[in-house]
């Protein structure tokens, strides 16, 4: 899987802050917002939420994403297990 980076113009924004503007377009799409929620939540535990934006790296986003590589194609972007 390809993962493209955060821009690193956004390196001073702290990731939990982030997370919350990104989650605050879907106030009116609950479904929408909790998917990403729940994969943005994985991203913090695994950096933690102080961590800036602009210092995560593609293998930090592999890592996350990588949960979902036996997963089949229609169930890529709906909540996997623990």
């Amino acid at each position: 899987m390809s993962v493209i980076p955060l821009p690193r113009a956004a390196g001073t924004v702290p990731l939990a802050v982030a997370v919350d503007r990104f989650l605050d377009r879907f106030r009116n799409d609950p479904g929408t917002r909790t998917t990403y929620a729940e994969t943005l939540a994985r991203l913090a535990a695994l950096v933690g939420d102080r961590f800036a934006t602009g210092d995560l790296t593609p293998e930090v986003y592999e890592t996350v994403m990588a949960r979902w590589d036996t997963r089949a194609a229609n169930t890529w972007n709906k909540p996997c297990p623990h």
